[in-house]
């Protein structure tokens, strides 16, 4: 079991490529879409059977098959066919309809017509990102690497393009070749230094490669060009966890920029229980119960925590603690520049 780690409102949850959903199909009917598929003009396999087809498995046939080149009743798959077929030298129709298939819980079809769209446009820029998109999604992302980097060798403009290479470096880390991923990143910040996601994605991928110290400088140039990006302030305060150099506050202050107190404090002491610090992650969730006592997160890693360090799954009731913002406006001074000319002093004002 890992410790929960609770995203800011609003926001999709981290973690691997979400498992692709379908619905179960009938042998008969796959073996319908592939025909199907060959009057429509994609590469199939043919199977022979040495038994004949009954009566009864024939007007079934038929009648699958007369939905199927209808667009099996979708209104969207019969225009894009129609189209695919009066653009034979266009690929987007048929990127269009990979991706509506995709959309529609109908991977294997997706996969088929990316697959014969970069055999047909070698040069199709869409193609192959679509069709790398689809195997990460199959978690193929070796496959989807391979693709690319294809790509990338046969097409002389292709190298110019640096979302390419963040792409190609997101498939290589996926598939746990971190190295080419970093090389990929490297790439793509030589030729587009300004792009922080590149910045981030690459600071990722050298703390996941344990070169925390390197990780921290480069995810803090990922902020410098973007301070508004979650994602990099969430990977730099973790970075912090790690560093020699770093340290818990500082990662705390990052975390809090992306949500409330409480999940901030959960979050750290979440990333602080996987490196098996559980003293100081028990401090944090103590924290964060102190700002809400019903966070389901924090109460969640706490019995985790509990099962990992054998300690209790209660902490006990501390003082309430408020914001420091509103500390600061309660307690601060009514006038700390009175010193100052007034003229000066209205200068401050956002």
């Amino acid at each position: 079991m890992k410790a929960t780690w609770a995203e800011p409102p609003g926001k999709p949850a981290g973690g691997p490529a979400a498992a692709l959903g379908g619905r179960p199909t009938e042998l008969l009917l796959l073996l319908c879409l592939a025909v199907a598929l060959g009057i429509s003009g994609c590469a199939h396999r043919t199977t022979r059977s040495s038994t004949a087809a009954t009566a009864v498995g024939n007007v079934m046939r038929r009648q699958v098959l007369n939905a199927i080149e209808a667009g099996e009743g979708d209104p969207v798959v019969s225009r894009l066919r129609r189209r695919v077929a009066a653009e034979a030298d266009n690929p987007e129709p048929r990127v269009e309809l990979a991706a509506h298939f995709g959309r529609t819980g109908q991977p294997e079809l997706e996969l088929e017509h990316l697959r014969l769209a970069v055999e047909r446009f070698p040069g199709s820029r869409e193609a192959h990102m679509g069709l790398a998109n689809a195997l990460r999604k199959s978690a193929q992302s070796g496959q989807a690497a391979e693709i690319l980097g294809r790509y990338l060798r046969a097409n002389p403009r292709a190298p110019a393009d640096p979302e390419l290479w963040n792409r190609l470096g997101v498939c290589y880390d996926e598939a746990g070749d971190w190295k080419s991923g970093e090389q990929a990143f490297r790439s793509g910040l030589g030729i587009a230094p300004h792009l922080d996601y590149l910045s981030n994605n690459l600071g990722y991928n050298l703390l996941e490669q344990g070169r925390t110290s390197e990780a921290v400088a480069i995810l803090r140039q990922a902020l410098q060009r973007n301070p508004r990006s979650e994602t990099a302030r969430n990977n730099l305060g973790l970075a912090l966890t790690r560093s020699h150099g770093g340290t818990v506050g500082e990662a705390l202050q990052h975390f809090e920029h992306t949500t409330d107190a409480a999940t901030a404090h959960s979050n750290l002491a979440a990333v602080l229980m996987e490196q098996q610090r559980y003293d100081e992650s028990r401090r944090q969730l103590q924290a964060a119960l102190d700002y809400n006592r019903s966070s389901a997160v924090a109460l969640a890693n706490l019995a985790l925590l509990a099962e990992l360090d054998g300690q209790p799954a209660t902490l006990p009731l501390t003082r309430r603690r408020w914001p420091v913002t509103l500390l600061k406006k309660i307690f601060a001074p009514a006038s700390p520049r009175t010193d100052r000319p007034a003229e000066a002093a209205q200068g401050d004002k956002p």
